[in-house]
Protein backbone atom coordinates (compact mmCIF):
# COMPACT_ATOMS: atom_id res chain seq x y z
CA UNK A 1 0.00 0.00 0.00
CA UNK A 2 1.61 3.70 -0.87
CA UNK A 3 2.15 5.77 2.34
CA UNK A 4 -0.40 8.35 1.17
CA UNK A 5 -3.50 5.75 1.64
CA UNK A 6 -1.66 4.59 5.36
CA UNK A 7 -1.65 8.20 5.93
CA UNK A 8 -5.90 8.45 4.69
CA UNK A 9 -6.48 5.61 6.94
CA UNK A 10 -4.54 6.72 10.10
CA UNK A 11 -6.50 9.66 9.61
CA UNK A 12 -3.41 11.68 9.65
CA UNK A 13 -2.24 15.32 8.60
CA UNK A 14 -0.43 14.73 5.07
CA UNK A 15 3.09 15.86 5.51
CA UNK A 16 3.66 17.59 1.78
CA UNK A 17 0.50 19.88 2.67
CA UNK A 18 3.06 22.79 2.84
CA UNK A 19 3.34 22.18 -1.01
CA UNK A 20 -0.10 22.36 -2.47
CA UNK A 21 -1.25 25.56 -3.51
CA UNK A 22 -4.29 27.67 -1.48
CA UNK A 23 -6.58 26.92 -3.63
CA UNK A 24 -5.71 23.04 -4.10
CA UNK A 25 -6.42 22.66 -0.92
CA UNK A 26 -9.74 24.93 -0.72
CA UNK A 27 -10.92 22.96 -3.83
CA UNK A 28 -9.66 19.80 -1.74
CA UNK A 29 -11.99 20.22 1.63
CA UNK A 30 -14.99 21.36 -1.03
CA UNK A 31 -14.81 18.11 -2.69
CA UNK A 32 -14.73 16.24 0.07
CA UNK A 33 -17.51 17.75 1.68
CA UNK A 34 -19.53 17.61 -2.06
CA UNK A 35 -18.22 13.09 -1.49
CA UNK A 36 -19.85 13.25 1.74
CA UNK A 37 -23.19 15.18 0.25
CA UNK A 38 -23.27 12.38 -2.50
CA UNK A 39 -22.56 9.25 -0.01
CA UNK A 40 -25.47 10.44 2.17
CA UNK A 41 -28.35 11.17 -0.59
CA UNK A 42 -27.71 7.44 -2.55
CA UNK A 43 -31.35 6.76 -2.29
CA UNK A 44 -33.04 7.04 -4.84
CA UNK A 45 -35.30 10.06 -5.55
CA UNK A 46 -39.22 8.96 -5.19
CA UNK A 47 -41.79 10.38 -7.10
CA UNK A 48 -45.23 12.03 -4.83
CA UNK A 49 -47.61 8.86 -5.66
CA UNK A 50 -44.39 6.41 -5.03
CA UNK A 51 -43.80 8.18 -1.60
CA UNK A 52 -47.29 8.34 -0.51
CA UNK A 53 -47.30 4.50 -1.12
CA UNK A 54 -44.68 3.71 0.37
CA UNK A 55 -45.90 5.86 3.85
CA UNK A 56 -48.94 3.78 3.81
CA UNK A 57 -46.86 0.69 2.99
CA UNK A 58 -44.97 1.64 6.29
CA UNK A 59 -47.86 2.54 8.52
CA UNK A 60 -49.64 -0.41 7.53
CA UNK A 61 -46.42 -2.53 8.57
CA UNK A 62 -46.21 -0.37 11.51
CA UNK A 63 -49.96 -0.75 12.67
CA UNK A 64 -50.02 -4.56 12.06
CA UNK A 65 -46.62 -5.12 14.58
CA UNK A 66 -48.09 -2.94 17.06
CA UNK A 67 -51.88 -4.68 16.75
CA UNK A 68 -50.30 -8.38 17.37
CA UNK A 69 -48.34 -6.49 20.41
CA UNK A 70 -51.48 -5.36 21.25
CA UNK A 71 -52.77 -9.08 21.28
CA UNK A 72 -49.69 -10.70 22.84
CA UNK A 73 -49.85 -8.16 25.94
CA UNK A 74 -53.84 -8.77 26.23
CA UNK A 75 -52.92 -12.79 25.93
CA UNK A 76 -50.13 -12.30 28.81
CA UNK A 77 -52.62 -10.41 31.09
CA UNK A 78 -55.30 -12.89 30.47
CA UNK A 79 -52.59 -15.55 31.44
CA UNK A 80 -51.77 -14.04 34.57
CA UNK A 81 -55.65 -14.06 35.17
CA UNK A 82 -56.06 -16.86 34.54
CA UNK A 83 -53.26 -18.90 36.48
CA UNK A 84 -53.93 -16.74 39.41
CA UNK A 85 -50.70 -15.69 39.71
CA UNK A 86 -50.36 -13.75 43.21
CA UNK A 87 -54.26 -14.40 43.77
CA UNK A 88 -55.12 -11.50 40.37
CA UNK A 89 -58.54 -13.66 39.88
CA UNK A 90 -59.64 -14.15 43.46
CA UNK A 91 -58.84 -10.08 43.45
CA UNK A 92 -60.81 -9.37 40.03
CA UNK A 93 -64.03 -11.58 41.10
CA UNK A 94 -64.40 -10.49 44.36
CA UNK A 95 -64.23 -6.43 43.67
CA UNK A 96 -67.63 -4.22 43.63
CA UNK A 97 -67.22 -3.82 39.57
CA UNK A 98 -64.55 -6.63 38.43
CA UNK A 99 -64.33 -4.70 35.00
CA UNK A 100 -62.13 -1.80 36.09
CA UNK A 101 -59.34 -4.05 37.59
CA UNK A 102 -59.48 -5.81 34.67
CA UNK A 103 -59.17 -2.71 32.52
CA UNK A 104 -56.07 -2.14 34.84
CA UNK A 105 -54.30 -5.50 34.41
CA UNK A 106 -55.10 -5.95 30.85
CA UNK A 107 -54.20 -2.19 29.21
CA UNK A 108 -50.85 -1.99 30.47
CA UNK A 109 -50.05 -4.94 29.35
CA UNK A 110 -51.21 -4.35 25.97
CA UNK A 111 -49.63 -0.78 26.02
CA UNK A 112 -46.30 -2.09 26.78
CA UNK A 113 -46.59 -4.81 24.56
CA UNK A 114 -47.88 -2.81 21.56
CA UNK A 115 -44.93 -0.53 21.97
CA UNK A 116 -42.52 -2.59 22.67
CA UNK A 117 -43.15 -4.68 19.07
CA UNK A 118 -43.62 -1.70 17.14
CA UNK A 119 -40.61 0.02 18.41
CA UNK A 120 -38.60 -3.69 17.19
CA UNK A 121 -40.88 -3.10 14.12
CA UNK A 122 -39.40 0.41 13.45
CA UNK A 123 -35.56 -1.36 14.37
CA UNK A 124 -36.26 -3.61 11.28
CA UNK A 125 -37.93 -1.81 8.55
CA UNK A 126 -36.50 -2.90 5.44
CA UNK A 127 -35.96 0.16 3.39
CA UNK A 128 -31.90 -0.05 3.10
CA UNK A 129 -32.48 -3.95 1.67
CA UNK A 130 -35.26 -2.46 -1.42
CA UNK A 131 -32.60 0.46 -1.72
CA UNK A 132 -29.48 -1.81 -1.72
CA UNK A 133 -31.27 -4.23 -4.73
CA UNK A 134 -32.15 -1.59 -6.61
CA UNK A 135 -28.98 -0.48 -6.66
CA UNK A 136 -27.21 -3.85 -7.56
CA UNK A 137 -29.89 -4.13 -10.47
CA UNK A 138 -28.49 -0.93 -11.92
CA UNK A 139 -25.09 -1.83 -11.34
CA UNK A 140 -25.79 -5.03 -12.59
CA UNK A 141 -27.78 -3.88 -15.87
CA UNK A 142 -25.27 -0.66 -16.66
CA UNK A 143 -22.15 -2.27 -17.89
CA UNK A 144 -20.25 1.55 -17.62
CA UNK A 145 -20.31 0.47 -13.70
CA UNK A 146 -17.62 -2.12 -14.07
Amino acid sequence: MPLPFLLQMAKLPDPFDWLKPGWLKRWTVRQRARDAILHNSRKPKLTPEEARRDHREMLRFLGINALLGVVIGIGVGIALIALDIGGLRGLITRAANPALPLFLVLVPFASLFGGAVAASAILTLPYESKYQEEEDEVSEDDPSSR
